[in-house]
């Protein structure tokens, strides 16, 4: 049992020394890995960090922007079909009016500057008041060609483009005369903020790949770690088998230890023991005629005197045993 025992913790040291260094291996995969991690985590936040400052210095600018455009927004909302008719009814308008309405026709130019921008022109591009009006709204504020924003920024030189003294004049026009200063301010202000846009563009599809990068390196991680953990367990299970097995060797070597010191202590006695073994077959010879005669000597001569009792042992009774025909033997000098 003891050999076989030998045998199967070779077996087990085996194992688990092999599952040790596969765990060495796992170990310095993730410890890697790890690192790797731990350097993208670094770049993710150093971008994440320059992805919030630019955000906020956007939304600040933006911010600047947003009473510009919502000032615009309020323009549109004096303007309605009616005072647009109104305006487009007007026969020979004051010239602030045809100023007003030729900056517009400006801004509604895609590149190419209108050469005519008499009032009759502006009558035609007011033609259908309700689309001039959806024109307005849908303006692209944020692509004003820059032509046009050349263009019409002579126009707002002039000390009498204002929307109060325009007012004075007709409503609407004041309308648009409002609506192209804020459309101009807010532009201006979009196009500072543009390269900051694109920067901050740049930076969050920076951030989204160093992200996923991290997070493919964070999978690997995952799955490194899970291997290592199987690993691991199955190191542990062959640890605990080869400690029972080596506690069962041990226990089995030393009962073996504990029986041969004592057939080694018994040795000693197997000479005596022989001994005896001889001396009680010989015993068996002779047991049948001293039981005969000492029950006969306690039964019958303990009346008589010790010199009687001897005669009749020594000279009566030990005799005639071995005087029968089939003699029962006794042991001589039995007392």
């Amino acid at each position: 049992k003891l050999k076989a025992q030998e045998v199967e913790l070779a077996e087990k040291n085996k194992e688990a020394d092999a599952l040790i260094q596969k765990v060495g291996v796992e170990t310095e995969k993730v410890n890697k890995e790890k690192e790797m991690a731990a350097v993208e985590e670094e770049k993710v936040r150093v971008i994440n960090d320059d992805v919030t400052a630019k955000q906020k210095s956007c939304s600040a600018d933006l911010a600047k922007a947003e009473p510009a455009l919502l000032a615009a927004q309020e323009a549109l909302n004096t303007l309605n079909k009616n005072n647009l008719t109104e305006l487009k009814s007007f026969g020979s308008p004051p010239d602030i009016v045809v100023t007003v309405c030729g900056a517009v026709m400006v801004l509604f130019s895609k590149g190419k500057l209108p050469k005519d921008r008499s009032w009759k022109a502006c009558k035609g591009m007011m033609g259908n008041v309700g689309q001039f009006l959806e024109d307005l709204i849908n303006y692209d504020k944020e692509n004003i060609p820059k032509e046009a924003l050349v263009e019409v920024k002579k126009y707002l030189v002039d000390p009498q483009f204002t929307p109060d003294f325009v007012r004075g004049k007709s409503l609407a026009a004041a309308g648009l005369c409002s609506w192209v200063c804020n459309i101009v301010t807010f532009y201006e202000v979009y196009c500072d903020v543009e390269p900051k846009r694109i920067a901050l563009a740049e930076a969050n599809a920076q951030l989204e790949a160093a992200n996923l990068k991290l997070s493919k390196i964070m999978e690997k991680i995952k799955k490194v770690d899970e291997a290592l953990a199987k690993l691991t367990a199955e190191f542990e299970t062959a640890t605990n088998a080869k400690l029972k097995c080596q506690q069962e060797a041990d226990t089995t070597a030393k009962v073996i230890n504990l029986a041969n010191r004592l057939v080694g202590g018994l040795a000693s006695e197997k000479i005596r023991w022989g001994d005896a073994v001889k001396r009680f077959r010989e015993q068996e010879k002779t047991l049948p005629g001293d039981v005969l005669l000492v029950t006969a000597f306690i039964s019958y001569t303990g009346c008589f005197s010790k010199r009687y009792r001897e005669l009749l042992y020594n000279d009566q009774w030990v005799p005639y045993l071995k005087e029968l025909s089939t003699p029962i033997p006794a042991t001589e000098g039995l007392d």
